[in-house]
């Protein structure tokens, strides 16, 4: 009986790897595995790549052929299942998880798929960026560190794009301006306009930066959920469980946890923005509306021979 053109190479790269030329194995093994995608060849494949100092693309094509690991004969999927596990020590792997499963998603420039909720992929350390897209939203980026052996999940939250602005209403071709009535005095006695704006916008700091707070101790808690739920699938059923349908549900908590993690840390930075603003706003009406009866605080720049700055000066 003839054998086809993947068991020919197949064969060649057996013949290699059993004479320890792992080039050539690989070689062979990438051709069998093009001919026909068979868990069995994927798996020699990976090994073979991992014996040549390939990590990352011996985790992919070991996790293929682990995907069915009844298809294997039990020696051919222990010595798979070890090889993963040895190459996945050496990468990172990331679990990203998308809003609108019909947006593509990128990773460093490189699209990953489209039409899924999550997905599992494996990275080499350092700095990486995900990126979700979709026709009329607001792209999502999500910058993170992949460290070598560990997971990082990814949370990318798509919103629509805002409507675009109305046109302006037609202006008069002649108009008449009433004359602005003075603003009226300080009541005697009272505090100034300045002073209860001052004392309103260092209040409305305040609240931002412990409603903050609270948003990012609530972040820090989810993000331990996560964690853990994604341990605790990894355990039971593997590093890419979650491309299985078999496990949509704990996989589907897991991107709600990571989703609500998202969220709260993007509601602790508007808060902490609004904060910073009030709080600038507050301090810059000591400029434009100082005590009555003090001097306007003045801003003068000043240059000396190890640099410069600004003074202020005033009373308040």
């Amino acid at each position: 009986m003839m054998r086809s053109e993947a068991e020919e190479a197949f064969a060649r790269g057996e013949k290699a790897r059993r004479a320890g030329r792992w080039q050539d194995a690989e070689a062979a093994y990438r051709a069998a595995w093009k001919a026909d995608p068979r868990p069995e060849f994927a798996g020699e494949l990976g090994l073979s790549e991992l014996a040549l100092g390939r990590p990352r693309d011996a985790a992919e094509h070991l996790r293929e052929s682990l995907v069915y690991p009844e298809t294997l004969q039990p020696a051919a999927q222990r010595r798979f299942r070890a090889g993963l596990e040895k190459a996945e020590r050496e990468v990172s792997f990331a679990t990203v998880a998308v809003s609108r499963p019909e947006a593509e998603v990128f990773i460093d420039g490189q699209s990953i798929g489209r039409g899924q909720g999550m997905y599992f992929v494996y990275l080499d350390p350092g700095r990486h960026e995900a990126r979700g897209t979709l026709e009329g939203y607001v792209d999502d980026v999500y910058p993170f560190e992949a460290e070598r052996g560990r997971e990082s999940m990814v949370g990318l939250h798509l919103e629509p794009k805002p409507p675009p602005p109305a046109a302006p209403p037609p202006v008069a071709s002649a108009s008449i301006v009433a004359p602005v009535a003075p603003a009226p005095a300080a009541t005697p006695g009272g505090p100034s306009a300045g002073t209860v704006f001052r004392v309103g916008g260092i209040a409305l700091a305040s609240a931002g930066i412990a409603l903050g707070t609270g948003f990012v101790v609530a972040a820090a808690v989810r993000d331990g959920d996560a964690e853990a739920q994604a341990a605790q699938i990894r355990e039971r059923n593997g590093a890419a469980a979650c491309l299985s349908k078999a496990y949509a549900e704990p996989c589907g908590v897991l991107r709600e946890m990571i989703d609500a993690r998202d969220t709260l840390k993007a509601a602790a930075w508007g808060s902490f923005i609004g904060a910073g603003v009030a709080g600038a706003v507050a301090l810059s009406s000591l400029l434009w509306a100082p005590e009555p009866g003090k001097r306007a605080v003045r801003a003068a720049p000043f240059a000396a021979a190890h640099g410069g700055g600004v003074i202020f000066s005033g009373s308040w």
